[in-house]
């Protein structure tokens, strides 16, 4: 008669439990590395997500394995990312943190206006390129030829659009609902 499969509760004992927790730590600074960022940004929310309470910074650097410096400065960008928050601990003058666990907050107070000043600064450049002489005596440039620049151009206005339609989407009142 064939065993039935274990049920994946099952599987887990405390070791197993501990690897895990390991893993879903590094998968977090898998993925902030996947966009560009530090392993160390994701791996540091990863562990104080998965924290009941808040760990002083000394507790932090200690379980990532990493310096105190490091720690005061990943952990300065996951608070301007409203990810963490600091915890004052009474009879304690240590710095403690907590994550922030409501992913809305962090997307519409810590990543969104980031994104929007991002998208703000690329727009006015767009525009002031696109509105641009070729030279400062209107004649073309001895190092770019007439139809390069229509490429260019044409380029440019592909990016302008794409450009509307992204601060449309961002600013509409769909999205601020949605969050």
């Amino acid at each position: 008669m064939p065993k039935a499969a274990p049920s994946p509760s099952s599987d887990l004992q405390p070791a197993s439990w501990e690897r895990e927790v390991r893993r879903f730590i590094d998968a977090g600074g898998n993925t902030t590395h996947a966009f560009g960022l530090g392993r160390l940004i994701g791996r540091m929310f990863a562990l104080l997500y998965l924290q009941p309470g808040p760990l002083s910074l000394e507790e932090i650097a200690a379980r990532l394995d990493i310096s105190k410096a490091s720690a005061s400065t990943t952990i300065r960008q996951l608070e301007e990312w409203h990810a963490v928050c600091h915890r004052p601990v009474e009879g304690d003058r240590r710095d403690y943190y907590e994550a922030q666990t409501d992913f809305r907050v962090i997307v519409k107070q810590g990543l969104l206006p980031g994104i929007r000043q991002k998208l703000g600064s690329a727009g006015t450049q767009i525009a002031r390129t696109l509105d641009a002489e070729v030279s400062g005596s209107g004649q073309h440039s001895a190092s770019q030829h007439p139809d390069e620049i229509k490429i260019i151009r044409k380029r440019l206005k592909v990016a302008r659009d794409l450009h509307a339609k992204l601060d449309g989407i961002l600013s509409s009142r769909l999205l601020d609902h949605f969050l």
